[in-house]
């Protein structure tokens, strides 16, 4: 007998078989969280009656939309009887879900008892119906349909196991979902599959069917089984969302206890920065209450004024990359009272995450009292510590007195303030030949010798006991009767009233000091340790018999004071020890420049005094004194190095110039003074003029320094253009004086006198924070070229220039070091050009520039220009202004643009003073330049109008 299905009962079926699933999986989780066994009871219940009405609903639908071609009927009570089976298999199911652990064995037996009561709730239903045919099933396809909704039913209860572990705060769970659907096919499929497996055999097909039609039946079943089901999902939904709000509540009300409750602050911020909570113990805290709080920015209202821009920079930080260096660390911060005072606080904070953004706990205990307590401690433990120490220093002072007093070389004796001995020491005993028994109680007065006299002790005791010792040598008398010579120190001894309590003498035997000693010391006494030249005593000495014999034969005597120029660079340099040596390899030139019966001293440093003797004119001294210079410019190698120096030597006469060995030493000083000024590496005869000489640069120098004290100085800029484009490319600083008398001094004016003086090197110091100064202020006003300064060779050959320089960059953190350029001369870079190129390197690696200036004047060298790292050279304005009327000085200007451009360096040239001079200059193919033509040195205020207002000449734009 054929049958046939209706489509849209089939699919109506299949979908009450999933709502159901769904429905009985969401009461799984109820039975799960049930408090009470009647709960668990009932919420058992509910779910297998539910699972197996939709069941049943699925297979009585799935039978009506099976088309006989007979009439059909149910026996009602054996309809009914099919439930059973999905119920009794489904609860038992839940309860194996529930248990603690949902193990592969419990998943197959849960698997089995769901798809066996699907299986049977199948055929019990099929047995209910009354037709007139004969069903005659397929076996395979029957165990076949059964295996189905095992299989399905396993997957579906995997699934269910996994999703209900998920988050139960969603009203569908897309893992629940999945799961009913699949539990929906296991219940359809095994019914679809199981009809397959059954053919109904006709007995007779005249009978009429009356009654409700099959699809009729199925909607009303439907709509009686989705009403059901309706309510079987939403009553655990509305149950659990109840829960969950209560829940919260209950969170809500124990989180405002905690934070009332605590004896720590707990503030909560929201991701802008207000604030969204304020516990009872933060106004206990900041003074501030909870309606004043709320809303308001956290970093304004607590946070001292300093933090509050780090704060909400770490905040948008936070925002940004999600990192916070202080989130779940505990720190100790300054907070802000109300009233204004700053609180110290422990802060630990901590970040939680929104599905709309971030909030921000943070729990803040005042540590006021904590920090007191440990400042009081921090004091006491210092206290206790002092103490500790002065009692381990007086322990060890003891312990050190002990051990100096019987191991020292010296003797000692110590008196009651009778001067009764009451302890002497070892040495005592060997030098004086008394024992230490014998010694005891016998007064201080038992070992003088005959030798001194009685006006001689009493002298010595008065100085004791007035100014408390006295120093000097003694004889005394050992016990056998022989005196010895002895260096004595007596010394009193008071208590805390100020009262003599003790005499203390320490001594030691001299006996030993024989005449090679005294020879010895003589020789000390009277020469210089390094060069064994005579010193200054010996000098004074000698200086003075020469007047005499000079002035009883009348002959002239010279006195010369020699200066090596260059020294103290070296020995700043190289070392101490290099320059000893150079001073004995000079000194044993000059020895043997000088001739016989003349005598050279050396009074300290790199000083010397030469006092030549019996001359007839004062001629007779000039080929010494050429001698002494070429013997002190001669090059001197110590170890891998060359050393060069020379000498600036100061001549006087006698008597010409003074009869007394005091003037003639300050007449030659003076004259050497102006040989260093005349050039070095010669010799000046002293000129009465020479006072009035060096006292005006003495006057010139201390007028010098005053104006730096009190700020006369100024900077003036002199703007550096690129001619081809108009742009300028920099200022260079130019130092003036703004006398308060002269008005403006011209830098000539003052410069040479201060050259190779110490106020140089202060001077030049702030010129480079000036400048650097000035690079500030244009920068916050969002201008930026660099500047240019000029550095002395003094300057640029200390020791610690680098540290200097470094210092000075230091205290102008904002300003990029490649905006200071040094301009160094050609000259002093090549005086030692290892040294300089090492400084400039140095320089460079903190980000500085260095222009080589005058470039042309000096020693020029293409390997020197090579090896030098200077980015820019400057052409000397001596060729500059003279380069269109002198074809020599054209030629070096070629010459030197040519050298830049081969060795890849800037060149710029100065003195540029008409437009003629800035075509020619381009025409050899140099842009940059400077000079009265382009624009005069000006004060930093005009430098801006200036610029607003230049325009380069048209006939030099490109």
């Amino acid at each position: 007998m054929s049958t046939t299905y209706d489509l849209k009962l089939v699919v109506l079926s299949i979908l009450i078989a999933t709502v159901a699933s769904f429905s009985a999986f969401s009461m799984v989780e109820r039975y799960r969280s049930a408090s009470s066994k009647n709960k668990k009871i009932a919420w058992n219940l509910c779910g297998a009656l539910v699972m197996g009405i939709g069941i049943w609903a699925m297979h009585f639908i799935g039978m009506l939309a099976l088309k006989f071609p007979i009439p059909v009927t149910y026996d009602i009570p054996i309809t009914i009887l099919s439930i059973v089976p999905v119920i009794f298999a489904f609860s038992a199911v839940m309860w194996l879900m529930t248990l603690e652990t949902f193990s592969h064995y419990r998943l197959l037996i849960g698997g089995l008892l769901l798809g066996s009561g699907i299986g049977l709730m199948h055929y019990i239903g099929m047995a209910a119906m009354r037709l007139n045919a004969v069903m005659v099933h397929d076996n395979t396809v029957v165990y076949f349909s059964t295996l189905i909704a095992v299989i399905l039913a396993i997957v579906a209860l995997k699934i269910q196991y996994a999703a209900i572990n998920q988050n139960q705060s969603e009203f569908i769970n897309k893992k629940q979902l999945f799961s009913a659907i699949v539990m929906g096919f296991a219940s359809s499929g095994m019914h679809y599959t199981a009809m397959t497996a059954v053919q109904f055999m006709p007995l007779t097909t005249n009978k009429v069917i009356d009654g409700v039609s099959p699809i009729t039946l199925a909607l009303i079943v439907t709509v009686v089984v989705l009403v059901l089901l309706l309510l079987a999902i939403l009553i655990p939904h509305l149950l659990r969302y109840k829960q969950i709000i209560n829940t919260v509540n209950e969170d809500a009300i124990r989180l405002h206890a905690m934070m009332d409750t605590s004896i720590d602050a707990i503030i909560q911020m929201n991701g802008t920065g207000d604030i969204i909570g304020w516990s009872s113990r933060a106004q206990h805290i900041f003074g501030w209450t909870s309606n004043d709080a709320l809303g308001q920015e956290l970093a304004k209202l607590i946070l001292p004024v300093q933090f509050r821009d780090s704060h909400r920079q770490a905040l948008k930080r936070f925002l940004v990359t999600g990192e916070g260096a202080s989130l779940g660390n505990i720190i100790e911060i300054e907070a802000l009272h109300q009233d204004g005072h700053n609180i110290p606080i422990e802060l630990t904070s901590s970040v939680i995450t929104l599905t709309d953004g971030v909030e921000f706990n943070s729990i803040i205990r005042d540590i006021s009292q904590r920090k007191k307590a440990e400042a009081k401690l921090i004091l006491a433990n210092k206290e206790l510590a002092f103490q500790n120490q002065e009692k381990d220093k007086r322990a060890a002072e003891l312990a050190l007195a002990a051990i100096v007093f019987s191991h020292t070389r010296e003797g000692i004796i110590i008196t009651n303030a009778s001067a009764d001995i009451i302890k002497v020491n070892d040495t005592f005993t060997e030098v004086t030949g008394y024992s230490r028994q014998e010694a005891v109680g016998q007064n201080i007065h038992f070992f003088q010798s005959d030798k001194e006299s009685p006006e001689f002790y009493t002298l010595m005791w008065q100085a004791v006991n007035t100014k408390g010792y006295w120093i000097g040598t003694i004889w005394n008398r050992r016990k056998n009767g022989e005196m010895y010579p002895e260096n004595l120190t007596l010394s009193a001894v008071t208590n805390t009233a100020s009262e003599i309590s003790h005499y203390v003498a320490l001594y030691s035997d001299i006996t030993q000091l024989n005449k090679s000693h005294q020879s010895q010391l003589e020789r000390m006494a009277h020469f210089d340790n390094l060069t064994n030249l005579p010193n200054r005593t010996l000098l004074a000495d000698r200086l003075n018999q020469a007047i005499l014999k000079s002035s009883q034969y009348d002959k002239l005597l010279a006195v010369t004071f020699l200066n090596l120029d260059g020294f103290k660079a070296i020995n700043d340099i190289h070392g101490h020890h290099v320059g000893d040596d150079l001073l004995i390899a000079i000194s044993l030139r000059m020895k043997k420049a000088i001739r016989e019966g003349d005598t050279l001293s050396r009074i300290g440093g790199d000083e010397f005094v030469l006092v030549l003797t019996d001359l007839a004119k004062s001629d007779d001294c000039n080929q010494v004194l050429e001698r002494l210079l070429l013997a002190a410019s001669d090059p001197v190698t110590i170890g891998d190095l060359v050393l060069n120096v020379s000498a600036s030597i100061g001549v006087t006469f006698y008597p010409k110039d003074g009869a007394d060995s005091g003037i003639l030493m300050r007449n030659a000083d003076q004259a050497m003074y102006v040989a260093k000024q005349s050039g070095k590496n010669c010799y000046h005869l002293f000129d009465s003029a020479d006072y009035d000489v060096v006292n005006r640069q003495q006057e010139s120098l201390a007028n010098i320094r005053a104006a730096l004290t009190k700020r006369e100085f100024v900077l003036y800029y002199q703007p550096k253009v690129n001619m081809s484009t108009g742009a300028m490319v920099g200022v260079e600083a130019l130092i003036r004086w703004q006398h308060p008398v002269r008005g403006l001094v011209p830098p000539l004016d003052f410069l040479p006198i201060i050259e190779n003086h110490t106020i140089s090197l202060d001077i030049g110091e702030w010129v480079i924070d000036t400048a650097l100064s000035q690079i500030s202020q244009w920068q916050s006003i969002g201008v930026k070229f660099p500047i240019s300064v000029n550095i002395s060779a003094h300057q640029l050959q200390q020791t610690n220039f680098v540290e200097r320089l470094a210092t000075l960059l230091a205290a102008h953190p904002d300003v990029s070091p490649h905006l200071l350029e040094l301009e160094v001369l050609e000259t002093s870079a090549l005086n030692d050009i290892n040294y300089i190129i090492a400084t400039m390197n140095a320089c460079i690696s903190l980000g500085v520039k260095f222009s080589l200036d005058d470039f042309g004047t000096g020693y020029s060298s293409l390997t020197y220009l090579r090896r030098l790292p200077a980015s820019v050279i400057k052409i000397d304005q001596t060729f500059i202004r003279d380069m269109l009327t002198d074809a020599d000085d054209l030629a070096i200007v070629l010459a030197v643009v040519s050298l830049a451009k081969a060795f890849r360096i800037e060149v710029i040239a100065e003195g540029v003073e008409t437009v003629e001079h800035g075509t020619a200059l381009l025409e050899l193919g140099c842009e940059l330049a400077q000079g009265y033509g382009i624009a005069r040195p000006m004060p930093a205020s005009e430098v801006l109008t200036w610029l607003d207002t230049w325009k380069p000449n048209s006939a030099w734009l490109s």
